[in-house]
Order: structure tokens, then sequence, then C-alpha cells
């Protein structure tokens, strides 16, 4: 990926903290992208008839394909690269963390799915709740495989909105489009009001949207125990813990007493 220096991600933060979303054009290399969409096109392939309980029924429009990490290791590889590491960090890691080096994310991801652009979304947030305070417990990194303008589907946001400490008003009108190329990156803090054109184009506008959230948020799916073993291989210490290894509460007391465990959890091999 491209490489950001200390001024660049310093900037990207503070547009976190103050208009909750940051923009990293062509921050993919142009071979990064094409892995992706090579073994994305292959895995909606295998998936094309797939039914999801509970989303099927309602998003007919809306195509997703979810648990990428379970999918292939170039999509978990996207999220350890050092610069958007350092990005998460500043917003996401605990400081208080004992069992991870401090210059180590220790965040975990919540879910991530690939989207294709279809039926507009209505303002929403994806925190769960409102805050309207400086901190937040997670974030949404968005990997853009198509390009996506107005009439593919683009996001549209509200600047701001994110320390409002309310919940979307789904009327509002004064939005603003977030066009993007292939290759970009888009980050936004999960509170900040945020929904989707309508995809008009006809054209594929698909993006990779890991949910990243600090380690003591519930994750969508549990992905410690859907980890093929083939994938669990491939993965780095960084990118385990990524996965929820090091922060699984113990049984019970007497196996231990912290969840905030380091990468000495990780099991050699996985059933």
């Amino acid at each position: 990926m491209s490489k950001l220096n200390g001024q660049d991600i310093k900037r990207h933060i503070e547009n976190l903290e103050t208009v909750g979303f940051a923009h990293l054009p062509g921050f993919m290399d142009p071979q990064e992208l094409e892995t992706c969409r090579t073994v994305l096109q292959s895995q909606l392939a295998d998936h094309k008839n797939a039914h999801y309980p509970g989303y099927s029924e309602k998003r007919a429009n809306d195509p997703q394909l979810f648990n990428l990490q379970n999918k292939g290791s170039c999509f978990l590889k996207l999220l350890s690269d050092p610069s958007l590491e350092k990005i998460l960090m500043g917003r996401l890691n605990d400081e208080w963390y004992p069992g991870i080096p401090e210059n180590a994310p220790n965040y975990i991801l919540g879910e991530y799915i690939a989207r294709k652009s279809g039926d507009p979304l209505r303002l929403h947030i994806d925190s769960w709740m409102p805050s309207p305070g400086d901190m937040t417990w997670m974030m949404q990194v968005v990997f853009v495989m198509n390009d996506r303008g107005s009439e593919e589907g683009c996001t549209t946001v509200v600047p701001g909105s994110h320390i409002s400490g309310k919940y979307s008003n789904r009327e509002y009108q004064d939005v603003l489009e977030l066009p993007v190329k292939a290759g970009d990156v888009a980050i936004w803090d999960s509170r900040l009001w945020h929904g989707a054109r309508a995809n008009t184009s006809g054209k594929d506008a698909w993006v990779l949207v890991a949910t990243l959230q600090r380690w003591w948020v519930k994750q969508r799916f549990d992905l410690v125990a859907s980890m093929p073993e083939n994938i669990y291989n491939e993965l780095n210490d960084r990118e385990r813990a990524l996965i929820g290894y090091c922060s699984q509460p113990p049984k019970d007391e007497f196996i231990g007493t912290d969840c905030r465990g380091g990468y000495d959890r990780f099991p050699e091999k996985i059933l």
C-alpha cells in the first residue's frame, strides 16, 4: 500500500476526530487491488445462491458477502498495513491493555464484508448507540474495488455528526457525497451519520468494509470459532490478535481472570 508520512497520519487522525471521516486516495497498490478483486469475484461466484437468514429477505437488492476474513488471507493483509494501523491505533487502541506491546494494535475486527451498491441507504450510525465524547469504540475502513460516484451509489456523510450524541435524523438532507476511485481507502467513525446513494448506473461498485473496534466490543460473528485452519496458518501475530484470540474471556476463574491476553494465547493448531 501507499506509505504515509507522519504528517499524513496525523492529519487523518485529526480529520477522524473533527469531521468524523478520512479519505486516503490511491492507498492500495495496483497488484494488491487486482488480487483482492480476483479473490472477491471467485468467492462471489461460489456464494451466488447463498441465503443469509435475516438479511436475504430484507436486502435483496443490496448484495453482500460476509466474513471476508474466512474467504482469503489477502483481505486480512490489507488491515495490517503499518500506516493504516497507526491511524487506527490513534483512535481505537486501549493504552492500558497489558498483554500486547504498546506499539502494536490491540483493537479487534468486528466484522468484514463486501458490499455492492444497490438500493439507497438512509442515514444511520454503525456504533449501535451515539456518544458526544471525543472517544470512540468503533470505526469502518472501506477498501474501494470499483469507482463509486453519485450514480454508482457512493457514500454520503454528515460531517461532525459523530459527536452530536444523537441517533441519525434519517430525513436530514444536507449531506456530503464521498466519491471514490478504485484503490482508495475511506475511514469513518462508526458514530458518523452516513448513508449511500442508489446505484443507478448498472455498474459493479464493490467495496470491502471492515469494522474495527476496541477489544471489549462484542463481534458480530464468532470470528475465532469460524476461522479456517488454512487461513489461520497464513496469519502473523498481529493479524491473529485482530481476529480476537488474545481477548477471549476465560472459561472460568481457574483458567484465568483477565481477558486482556497476549500472543501466547494463540493455539498452535485450530480444530
